[in-house]
């Protein structure tokens, strides 16, 4: 009993142990170690053995600064970016202009990870120690998009355009040896400009897949496409210098991706957004800085054997002309809506067999294939027939501005004209068929057919 109560009363009353962080070993019986920011040489515990001591585990330390424990690494603890990796054992992190840096070390499990710049790394409290690398909060894994089983023949209406990208894309890298003959500069990428909904993302990655299947072809090689899909608004930040480190990062992924084996297929959708035309201007505008940043990037890239740059936008005359400059995206297609030809081939693609389709259809004809014709000359032929309901009046005002009024909507149109313009600015409108300084009421009654024709 007096045993047990000596032993509780040791206990209670022996002073508490300390953690530090064990930085190496320096012989058999010694160690490195910080405690509280500051460095010791200690002895251990001769119980413990040294060799499952790993740098960067914390260990406990008795009063006379003796290794006495081992309490394996921290689960917690400040999150930090790297920002250079100086050698093989020793990593610069905090800040990229170098103010509040600091130059860690790296602990046992991280001896030998591939770390780069940019990399986030957690740290020991006593901040000596790089323990463990995190995924980015904002990684742009998420910019990743699946590229399906897509050959050019399921691109339907664009033979135009697709014919420009085999000329601009394919050729220089399928035969590369004939380009660097002649001495002919291969572009770096190319810009899909037209309206909208007309399938310039689908052409994106239509040339990803094709593009890379043909040079698995060629070179025998396994490679897969990695085709990045940034929406211009997403790298857009409130923050200075964010969006300019969003670009520097996006390009860099595309880099260690093309070193690891891939395809990088840099495709920016809505470029308008984030490399429009610089203006001068007394205000900061971040314009001013994100399409420098963009440009700098691109002149580090070797042509397509880097990283192929795909800009799709429905206003090309938006983007600067730095960005679309020769050596840069000097290769400009434009992806126009289907005709009519056109449209019966997409209908083609997507109106396959196993669709579940109505009886009547194949009452009509013999065969669901002759069916599936029917059916899609019908689709056809109802939407380019001219009706009143899909015409239009174009009107150009004399300031040169257009303006588009569907026809047959001609009469309501008419009214809020009268009720919202005064009667000196309905002198101001005129028609491209000739009318000039005609009042409002002139000019649709000019265009409107007579009542029995």
């Amino acid at each position: 009993m007096i045993e047990k109560l000596e032993e509780v009363i040791k206990k209670v009353t022996s002073p508490a142990n300390r953690i530090g962080t064990f930085l190496g070993a320096t012989s058999k019986e010694t160690a490195h170690i910080v405690v509280g920011g500051a460095d010791y040489f200690c002895n251990i515990d001769p119980r413990i053995p040294l060799a499952k001591l790993k740098k960067g585990t914390r260990v406990l330390v008795n009063e006379a600064f003796v290794i006495v424990g081992d309490l394996g690494f921290e689960t917690a603890g400040p999150v930090t970016k790297i920002t250079e990796v100086i050698d093989k054992d020793r990593l610069r992190v905090g800040s990229e202009h170098g103010l509040q840096s600091m130059v860690l070390q790296r602990s046992a499990d991280l001896a030998h990870s591939t770390l780069k710049s940019g990399d986030e790394v957690r740290v020991d409290s006593n901040y000596r120690m790089a323990l463990e690398t995190l995924s980015s909060t904002k990684s742009h894994e998420h910019y990743l998009d699946n590229v399906p089983e897509l050959p050019w023949e399921k691109v339907g209406g664009q033979e135009a355009a697709l014919q420009a990208i085999k000329d601009a894309i394919e050729l220089p890298l399928l035969h590369a040896d004939l380009f660097q003959k002649f001495q002919h500069a291969t572009p770096k990428g190319f810009l899909l400009y037209g309206p909208p909904g007309c399938g310039k993302t689908l052409i994106g990655k239509a040339t990803a897949y094709n593009l890379t299947k043909q040079l698995r072809e060629k070179t025998g090689a396994e490679m897969q496409e990695y085709f990045m899909h940034v929406k211009g608004p997403e790298i857009l930040n409130m923050w200075v210098g964010e969006s300019e480190r969003m670009v520097r990062e996006i390009f860099a992924t595309a880099r260690e991706k093309r070193g690891e084996g891939f395809m990088p297929f840099l495709f920016i959708d809505e470029a308008e957004s984030i490399l429009g035309t610089r203006r001068a201007s007394r205000h900061s505008n971040i314009l001013s800085t994100l399409v420098p940043m963009f440009c700098s990037e691109m002149d580090g890239i070797d042509s397509l054997n880097d990283v192929v740059i795909i800009l799709a936008s429905n206003r090309a005359d938006l983007i600067d002309p730095a960005i679309l400059r020769p050596g840069r995206i000097d290769r400009k297609i434009k992806v126009n809506r289907p005709d009519k030809e056109g449209a019966r081939e997409i209908y083609g693609i997507y109106l396959t067999d196993d669709l579940p389709y109505d009886g009547v259809l194949a009452k009509e004809v013999d065969g669901l294939a002759a069916s599936i014709e029917r059916l899609i000359e019908r689709f056809v032929d109802w939407q380019f027939t001219r009706r009143d309901e899909n015409k239009f009046l174009e009107v150009t005002l004399r300031s040169g501005r257009e303006r588009y009024f569907p026809y047959y909507r001609r009469h309501r149109r008419l009214a809020q004209a009268d009720r919202l313009r005064p009667r000196k600015r309905r002198q101001n409108f005129a028609c491209q068929t000739g009318l000039r300084r005609a009042s409002a009421c002139n000019l649709w009654r000019d265009l409107m057919p007579a009542k029995g024709k």
